[in-house]
C-alpha cells in the first residue's frame, strides 16, 4: 500500500493534511489493486498515513529551512539558444546534450542572431531567476521539486532548468517572472 501511495504524492499531501475521504479513496485503491476488501485496503491505507506523513513532514522542514538560506534574484533580457552543432558565443550557463547544444545568453551580447545558422532555436525576451543555495542542496531530496510543484500550482511554466552544484537557474516567459519571484520570496532570502 505504501509503494502505491508514494507514486501519488498528491496523496500522501491529502493524506498528510487530513482532507482525505478513507471510504473513497480505499474503493478507488481496491479498484486499482483488484484484491482484498475496501475495508482492507482502508485499513492499510490508515496504518501507511502516519509513517508517510511524519517522513514527508521531515523532509519538507528540511527543504523549507534549506529555502531560507538560499539566495535568489532575476535577471532580464535572456535568451536561449538551441543548435545541433556547438557554437562560439558567449552564454550564462550551457548544456551539451546528446543531440543538441543548450546556450543561455545575456541576449544584448547576442549580435547578429542570422549568423548563428539555420538549425539554430533562438527564443529572446526570457528571465533567470538564479537560486544560490548552501552546498547541502546536494544532499537535500525535494528541493528541486519544491519549486516546480510552487511554480506549477500557479500556472507557471518552466522553459528551462538548470540545477548544477548550489545554483539552480529557471528560465521564464517575462510575463510570469515577477510573479515566480514574489512566490519564491515568501521562503528565500532577497539578494
Amino acid at each position: 500500500m505504501k509503494e502505491i501511495l508514494e507514486k501519488r504524492p498528491f496523496l500522501v499531501d491529502a493524506l498528510r493534511l487530513n482532507i482525505v475521504n478513507y471510504s473513497a479513496l480505499s474503493r478507488m485503491l481496491h479498484e486499482e489493486i483488484g484484491r482484498g476488501s475496501p475495508e482492507a485496503v482502508k485499513a492499510a491505507v490508515l496504518r501507511v498515513r502516519d509513517e508517510l506523513a511524519r517522513r514527508k513532514g521531515l523532509q519538507e522542514e528540511k527543504v523549507i529551512d534549506l529555502l531560507r538560506r538560499t539566495k535568489v534574484r532575476l535577471q532580464d533580457k535572456i535568451a536561449v539558444i538551441i543548435s545541433r552543432e556547438e557554437l562560439k558565443i558567449p552564454y550564462l550557463f550551457t548544456a551539451h546534450l546528446t543531440d543538441s547544444h543548450v546556450y543561455i545568453v545575456d541576449q544584448t551580447e547576442l549580435k547578429d542572431e542570422d549568423a548563428l545558422g539555420e538549425d539554430v532555436e533562438v527564443t529572446s525576451n526570457l528571465v533567470a531567476l538564479i537560486l544560490t543555495s548552501p552546498p547541502e542542496v546536494e544532499r537535500t531530496p525535494g528541493f528541486v521539486a519544491f519549486i516546480t510543484q510552487l511554480l506549477a500550482g500557479r500556472n507557471i511554466n518552466i522553459l528551462e532548468f538548470i540545477s548544477c552544484f548550489t545554483n539552480t537557474v529557471i528560465i521564464l516567459d517575462a510575463k510570469d517572472a515577477l510573479e515566480a519571484f514574489s512566490l519564491l520570496q515568501r521562503y528565500f532570502q532577497p539578494s
